[in-house]
């Protein structure tokens, strides 16, 4: 028998030569590590803002971090009302595709 230490993390125990548990404070319990706060809002913090945008002459959707205000998605993106307000802008101009 080989009293090295077990792959556990255990200790050699000398009278049998096989591996105990090691004691409590050299291990650290993944449940005492801190976790890394998280980036993404908590679903109970977001609220549903609906806009009528007379210049783009739709509705706009926004889900808004009530903690911080700030918009976490918009639909129709703000790019593409961008785009509606330009002078240039036709319906379906942005897809191309060719046969």
């Amino acid at each position: 028998m080989s009293n090295s230490i077990a792959s556990t993390g255990g200790v050699p125990d000398p009278a049998y030569g096989t591996p105990q548990r090691a004691p409590a404070e050299a291990a650290t319990p993944a449940a005492a590590a801190p976790t890394p706060a998280s980036t993404e809002p908590d679903p109970a913090d977001l609220r549903l803002v609906i806009e009528d945008d007379q210049k783009a002459g739709c509705f706009v959707y926004k889900t808004v971090d009530r903690r911080t205000g700030k918009v976490v998605q918009q639909l129709p993106r703000e790019q593409i009302l961008k785009l509606r307000e330009a002078d240039t802008y036709v319906a379906g101009a942005v897809i191309k595709s060719s046969a």
